[in-house]
């Protein structure tokens, strides 16, 4: 396709939010919609928070709980079909970023842990999106694990870490998945935003990884289109209205860019718009529902049903003293709680999906069960507690056999834009409990929540189901887990660990400074408890279920590829269930760190009562590999490996040795880059509004005007309300430049030049 010099340079950045510009219906265009669960299409036409009707599916951190890469396929494809009905070229998502710290606010997005784990469950959900003609955009590349100034942090990361840790993932999609495209972070990684990261972008991404897509930015991540284009990006989101463009066409005048290097980043694009794009015509075809015809459609109740399933696999019990689950029929069962009324089935944030409202935990509990009672006991939109909603708990325990206490991580705890601060429970919540606790009667604790915390008094509670974030579909599968309707299979896809101070970033992660160094390497999740031998709530690949099973009969045999691992597994209890056998690799000593286990397989088995299966899974010699980063290269050190058969991480049942011929005497120097500075003037367009106000007057009026404006936006709602939450975050704490871009009216970009003038000038006179 003939295209002048300024079209290709209009191509480079988004038409409003959510498309790609069409060239006046020259080309096709690409329609993007969030999100990772579910399709949150936004029309022009409607609010900010709105979007069209649509299935919501257990979010990232539920779906690695099943660890059942079918299911997470499954999901994938009827995505990729309603993508197709709806008008959606390509899904942003799936989120694969690792868990470096519990308290990351988006974790409830993400896989897990554990790079092999994530990139496999990705790796499915991304093969059932595009077989339907639907791309998808893998996000956040890379190294994007906190909220806290996460628009202009800079992940400091060792090349090791960040190859074994933080790229493994995004490699095994690209290798067996080969997305549509990759959203580029908005971090800094070593000193250089991701979007303008060569190394990143061109070095690891296609050169080594082979890739053939084209790599976006997050949305407001690009604030210099050169460099940008120079490392390998294609295009910038959403629309900079021609002010990004301005400024290449006069880096391109003084040759620091040029017409070749934008049609390297250009034809991958073009090429994914000629595959999934749609003409204006073909996309004001798609019908759009209304939420009562939606509900009505048949493929509607089918996907429902496959969220019910999914949800039902995510499920894990955490504990189960003296088989208090399943509940008997003839309980008296007091249900406590709010969120067993306002169940939570998702988390906030742009991935936040306009589903369909279904009964609640209490609704399902009262159809099951004939002696039911309900006490709210706490407001889950508040942290303070209320003696009088207590008072009315406690009026009705001395009725009931069993407490159901539904309870867990609310909406106000966790969210897009920013981190959690706390492991602990809500306030309201521990002080309601640690009157229950005591009296007498069984408490089983229905959990909620898309990321780990602390349950208070653990030790004191009889029965313990955790649902993570379990989609719409959530509040069924929780009742016929509790009812023993389903038998619970999911294992954790991440620890639970027992103090912050315990946990692998501590005292880097969250961090409001610019830096944020690594300094744990390739010791997070699981690697760091296991190998400094940490005690943690419960272990990685943890999980109970309603029946027992047992491993035997281990056979190891080496192939030209590695080995093939064999062994038996039977269920000796009373009724079928699904059992998660988990493969780890014990790693060779050797004379450079290394984590003591390393997950490297895993599978997901039902069984009938009495009934044995045989499982083989195969190794190769990846699975003894580090990165050797002073050699640019990875390596199989000598030595001798466990292969070890678990229950969990910490329940290993079966092992066996063997020697890996390798690089002998192998050492790594792993050490963390240095710390650096953001170059040229004190403020630029990548410093925030916060940074600037502190020196310009003018931006400083402009910070109350906008604070002003949300108060009066949403004046019953409190600044702790997660949407607000994140649009302040963003607005006072991301780059001045998307800020500008986000709402061109209300800070045109010649007004923040000035006041980045003005803030420098100062500054230098201060």
């Amino acid at each position: 396709m003939n295209l002048s010099l300024d079209e290709k340079m209009t191509l480079l950045s988004g038409d409003g939010f959510w498309k790609t510009k069409s060239l006046d219906g020259k080309i096709k265009h690409l329609w993007l919609s969030d999100g990772p669960h579910g399709i949150r299409k936004q029309l022009p036409d409607m609010e900010q928070d709105t979007a069209l009707p649509a299935i919501c599916y257990p979010t990232a951190s539920a779906l690695a709980s099943t660890f059942d890469p079918g299911i997470v396929g499954r999901i994938g494809d009827e995505l990729g079909k309603e993508c197709k009905e709806k008008g959606v070229s390509i899904l942003l998502g799936p989120g694969v970023n690792m868990k470096r710290s519990p308290l990351c606010g988006r974790n409830f997005e993400y896989y897990s842990e554990d790079p092999y784990l994530a990139g496999k469950m990705a790796t499915s959900f991304v093969n059932g999106v595009q077989q339907n003609n639907v791309g998808v955009s893998v996000k956040h590349f890379a190294a994007n694990d906190q909220e806290t100034h996460r628009m202009r942090s800079n992940s400091v990361i060792s090349e090791r870490a960040l190859r074994e840790i933080y790229l493994k993932a995004f490699e095994m999609i690209v290798k067996s998945a080969r997305p549509a495209t990759l959203m580029a972070s908005y971090n800094l990684i070593n000193g250089t935003y991701s979007c303008e990261n060569k190394w990143l972008l061109t070095d690891v991404l296609r050169k080594d990884w082979g890739y053939e897509g084209f790599v976006m930015s997050d949305w407001g991540a690009s604030s210099n289109l050169t460099k940008s284009v120079k490392a390998g990006l294609s295009l910038e989101m959403p629309d900079t209205h021609g002010i990004h463009k301005d400024f290449l066409k006069k880096d391109m005048e003084k040759g620091l860019v040029t017409e070749e290097e934008i049609d390297r980043v250009l034809n991958p694009m073009l090429n994914i718009i000629d595959q999934y794009g749609m003409t204006d015509e073909e996309e004001n075809a798609v019908p759009r529902y209304s939420m009562e015809e939606f509900l009505a459609l048949d493929s509607t109740r089918r996907r429902h049903r496959l969220a019910y399933d999914a949800a039902v696999s995510a499920g894990v019990l955490l504990k189960n003293e003296n088989n208090v689950l399943p509940l008997k029929n003839t309980d008296r069962i007091l249900v406590i709680g709010d969120l067993a009324v306002t169940t939570r089935f998702q988390g906030g944030g742009s991935s936040h999906i306009n589903a369909g409202k279904y009964p609640n935990v209490l609704d399902f509990m009262k159809e099951e069960f004939p002696n039911v009672a309900f006490a709210r006991g706490y407001d889950s939109f508040r942290y303070d507690y209320d003696e009088n909603m207590e008072k009315e708990v406690l009026d009705q325990v001395y009725d009931a056999d069993v407490l159901l206490f539904c309870g867990g991580l609310t909406d106000l705890a966790e969210g897009e834009g920013y981190d959690r601060t706390t492991l602990s429970m809500p306030e309201n919540q521990i002080h309601l409990l640690q009157k229950l606790i005591g009296l007498g009667r069984k408490i089983v604790f229905l959990s909620f929540g898309g990321a780990p915390f602390v349950f208070d008094s653990l030790e004191k509670l009889d029965g313990v189901l955790h649902m993570y974030l379990g989609g719409e579909a959530v509040a069924e599968a929780a009742v016929a887990l509790l009812c023993g309707k389903e038998n619970p299979s999911g294992h954790l896809a991440e620890t639970w660990p027992l103090h912050i101070e315990d946990t692998p970033g501590y005292g880097s992660f969250g961090s409001r400074e610019f830096n944020v160094p690594y300094k744990e390497g390739i010791y997070i999740g699981y690697r760091h408890y296991v190998t400094k031998m940490i005690p943690v709530q419960f272990p990685f690949g943890y999980g109970l279920s309603y029946t027992e099973f047992e491993f035997s009969n281990l056979s190891v045999e080496p192939t030209k590829e590695g080995f093939t691992v064999c062994f038996e597994m039977k269920n000796i209890g009373n009724r079928a269930g699904k059992c998660v056998p988990q493969l780890y690799v014990r790693n060779a000593k050797g004379n450079f760190e290394r984590a003591e286990l390393e997950l490297r397989g895993f599978d997901k088995i039902l069984l009938s009562p009495g009934e044995t299966k045989e499982i083989c899974m195969k190794l190769d010699m990846d699975a003894f590999s580090v990165y050797d980063a002073e050699n640019h290269a990875w390596v199989v050190p000598d030595g001798e490996y466990s292969i070890c058969i678990g229950k969990s991480v910490e329940e290993i049942v079966l092992s066996e040795t063997v020697f890996v011929n390798g690089v002998k005497d192998l050492t790594l120097n792993d050490f963390l880059p240095p710390n650096t500075e953001p170059a040229g003037d004190k403020f630029s367009v990548t410093s925030s509004f916060s940074e600037l106000a502190e020196y310009s007057p003018m931006a400083r009026e402009l910070v109350d005007q906008f604070m002003a404006g949300f108060r009066e936006r949403f004046p019953n709602k409190s600044m702790d309300d997660p949407q607000i939450k994140m649009m302040v975050e963003t607005f006072k704490d991301g780059t001045a430049d998307s800020a500008s871009i986000f709402t061109p009216d209300k800070i045109p970009y010649d007004l923040l030049l000035k006041m980045i003038d003005e803030a420098n000038a100062n500054y230098q006179n201060r």
